[in-house]
């Protein structure tokens, strides 16, 4: 019953979360009419946060660094590092917004399919579909609280500053100006600077939201359908009336298994240098808000944005490795489900031929992979060693 009551599956209601802020910045994929407000969206968005990066990158250049200043470096250079990965994940999901469309087609034919399915493989897809709800909801939650976190802080100091009759314009980050800078403590521009930074949280966080529980979404999905195809094999012999039955059935799976490696192959076309990039920038972020956190507890102080922050950046990869490792597992399965499947005891030469080609095929796990590693939680390891060795050399330098 439970199955039934929460059929049909759709796309959009799985990722619903997710979907309303891609849709504010413009990225979402399933967008279909191209008026002035999406190409606004779409030129405005990515220019801005790559503005953004070039003045947090011209503050640690110019000032903090010429002035000593290593723990406001380290600050401006993560929201540097933020500002250059909203605006790559914006611009990739515009240029392949055409091939995740066909993805997301896929999926909906699939669950399309589901309604005639057995209710034990209703759950199985339902169960995969909630994960992936499940991150897109996690996503809202951690990257909302993150970017607040910032404004909130600076408002409730200047508030707290002002209680004690001793007011001062608390920024919301401490950046420098080309042109302006001996003008950004006026009220006026202050606000305005203030506000633009607020935008650009605002901003990064829907990025975040729209991009990061995409691919996951896609593989929970996978997984799904890698799983029920599994179920399938092991009853392939003892459900099927005769040969020409067995034989129909192992063509259908192995085009099912077709269009699935054909996802991967897409995805990993699409998103490899991006990972690649995620993967080296989060050791930097995971390492630079450990240091902003134990530089505010030294100075009496809870560096409180930077904690979540801190679990944001572990997010930020953990998820991909999580579920690109599911993927690894269920591919195992897959091969051994085919290897198991009773085939020795099916003397025809055609059928035998087919499973031979089904075990070749899925010799190779599936996996998501950077340039150079695979995306599983071996390489998260890795990399938050990686990022305890940074911290470590930061603190042994700055500290």
């Amino acid at each position: 019953m439970a199955a039934k009551s929460q059929w049909p599956l759709k796309f959009e209601e799985v990722t619903k979360s997710s979907r309303i802020f891609s849709r504010f910045n413009g990225s979402c994929p399933n967008v279909v009419t191209f008026n002035k407000l999406w190409w606004i969206k779409n030129i405005f968005w990515p220019s801005y946060s790559i503005f953004c990066f070039y003045i947090s990158t011209y503050t640690v250049i110019y000032f903090n660094f010429k002035n000593k200043s290593y723990a406001d470096a380290i600050r401006n250079g993560t929201m540097s590092i933020v500002g250059l990965t909203v605006s790559l994940k914006h611009l990739l999901l515009l240029r392949h917004r055409g091939s995740i469309k066909e993805i997301i087609d896929i999926m909906e034919r699939d669950y399309e399919a589901a309604k005639d399915f057995s209710d034990n493989e209703k759950k199985t897809v339902i169960k995969y579909a909630q994960l992936g709800t499940g991150i897109c909801k996690f996503w809202v939650v951690v990257a909302i609280i993150t970017s607040m976190l910032f404004p909130v802080k600076a408002i409730v100091l200047m508030a707290y500053y002002l209680f004690k009759g001793e007011f001062q314009l608390v920024p919301l980050m401490d950046l420098s100006y080309p042109f302006i800078d001996e003008y950004k403590n006026i009220p006026i521009m202050f606000c305005i600077l203030f506000f633009s930074c607020f935008c650009f949280a605002m901003y990064a966080a829907t990025m975040y939201i729209a991009f990061d529980p995409l691919v996951p979404v896609i593989i929970a999905h996978i997984c799904g359908q890698m799983e029920l195809i599994s179920n399938r094999l092991l009853n392939i012999f003892s459900a099927a009336k005769n040969m020409e039955d067995i034989h129909q059935n192992l063509k259908e799976i192995n085009m099912k298994l077709m269009e699935i490696y054909s996802i991967i192959e897409t995805l990993q076309k699409n998103f490899v240098v991006l990972y690649e990039f995620v993967m080296k920038t989060t050791t930097f972020l995971i390492s630079f808000s450990a240091f902003q956190i134990v530089e505010g507890a030294k100075h009496n102080g809870v560096s409180v944005e930077f904690v979540s922050f801190f679990f944001g950046a572990i997010l930020h990869f953990y998820s991909p490795c999580y579920f690109s490792n599911l993927l690894m597992d269920k591919s195992e399965g897959l091969r051994q489900a085919i290897y198991s499947c009773g085939w020795e005891m099916i003397p025809n030469t055609r059928i035998r031929k087919t499973i031979l080609l089904m075990l070749t095929r899925t010799t190779k796990s599936l996996v998501i992979r950077t340039v150079f590693v695979p995306i599983c939680l071996d390489t998260f390891a890795e990399m938050a060693r990686q990022a305890y060795g940074i911290y470590n050399l930061m603190n042994a330098a700055w500290g």
